[in-house]
């Protein structure tokens, strides 16, 4: 679930910063850690920038005792804000065992779904356990957008997991990846989002990376729809000011990467084998949590923004944007 904004903002869980906009060097730790707990998912996304599906779960991917010992890390060192996502985080079999793990030690931890395992039963855990938000992907506002967009996917059953988030009290953000086939709903999307209960709407332009690139005939927006998609985002947050906070980027990736190549963002991507990643739109690899300390390894994030290869793997993508599918063939730095 991946969200496709290259690294949106976690606005609701950070009252006066936000990781998009504290750079690293401002911290002695990460101020938030997105972990990939999985990339097993039941879904098999047009535009999912993991690649995950049934079945594309890493080989390698943490065992128990590593999982909590990662975590250990993270509350050890007090970080304030972590996600879990995937894949689908939910199909993971300790998934609720890392939640209560991390929200008993007080850590803010917000939930990244596809929504089709929101069981009211699993929502009343959820809020029991003190999750401070969930982010619900709802890449359209009716079956036929929604089900395209989301092979295997069920709008019935993720809206209905969103309702059921709403009656167990759980606050819910949605996230909106635009195509060429859904666009023309966003405003309807996000007036979906509200009568659900959302107090956030995230969005942006949808990235040419992971499965995307495999499918961007069928999903690439023109500019003309852009601006007609952005102009109902400008009307929509005031529409909804007070009410619901609708966020959007509209940057595109590659102004996006040229942004963080001088303004790393105080976040860590943590990938389901325990390698963390500079910005999950790079392939650059700056440590692995099986062997080296969490300290050990945000040091090496901040100098790796200064690697060479960094920058020219940027530069590299303005001539050539089909770089991107080489996001999972691992450098490191």
């Amino acid at each position: 679930m991946t969200v496709q904004a290259a690294n949106p903002p976690i606005a609701p869980l950070v009252p006066a910063t936000t990781p998009a906009a504290t750079e690293s060097g401002d911290l002695g730790a990460p101020l938030y850690v997105a972990w990939q707990i999985t990339n097993e998912c039941n879904l098999a996304c047009l535009h999912c920038i993991e690649e995950s599906g049934p079945g594309k779960a890493f080989k390698d991917e943490l065992d128990e005792a590593q999982i909590f010992s990662i975590l250990g890390q993270f509350m050890d060192h007090e970080v304030p804000y972590l996600s879990f996502s995937g894949g689908e985080p939910m199909v993971h079999p300790l998934f609720f065992k890392m939640v209560e793990f991390v929200c008993a030690r007080d850590g803010q931890l917000k939930i990244e779904t596809n929504g089709h395992y929101l069981t009211p039963e699993n929502c009343d855990r959820l809020k029991t356990l003190g999750v401070k938000a969930v982010q619900v992907s709802l890449d359209g506002a009716t079956k036929a957008t929604f089900n395209r967009m989301r092979v295997r996917g069920d709008f019935d059953k993720a809206t209905e997991g969103v309702r059921n988030l709403r009656a167990a009290g759980v606050p819910i953000e949605v996230n909106y990846s635009p195509t060429y086939f859904n666009v023309h709903e966003i405003g309807t999307a996000i007036d979906l989002a509200y009568e659900l209960g959302a107090y956030s709407f995230y969005t942006g332009r949808t990235m040419y990376t992971g499965n995307a690139v495999k499918a961007w005939h069928k999903l690439a927006l023109t500019e003309e729809q852009y601006l007609q998609f952005f102009e109902t985002l400008h009307r929509k947050t005031e529409e909804y000011r007070g009410r619901m906070r609708v966020h959007f980027h509209e940057m595109g990736l590659l102004d996006e990467l040229r942004y963080r190549l001088h303004h790393p963002a105080a976040l860590l991507i943590v990938l389901p084998n325990g390698l963390v990643k500079l910005i999950n739109a790079l392939p650059f690899i700056c440590g692995d949590l099986r062997k080296e300390s969490l300290m050990d390894i945000w040091g090496n994030f901040q100098r790796a923004w200064q690697d060479p290869r960094v920058a020219q793997f940027i530069d590299d993508l303005s001539r050539d944007p089909g770089k991107t599918s080489s996001l999972h063939q691992w450098v490191y730095v």
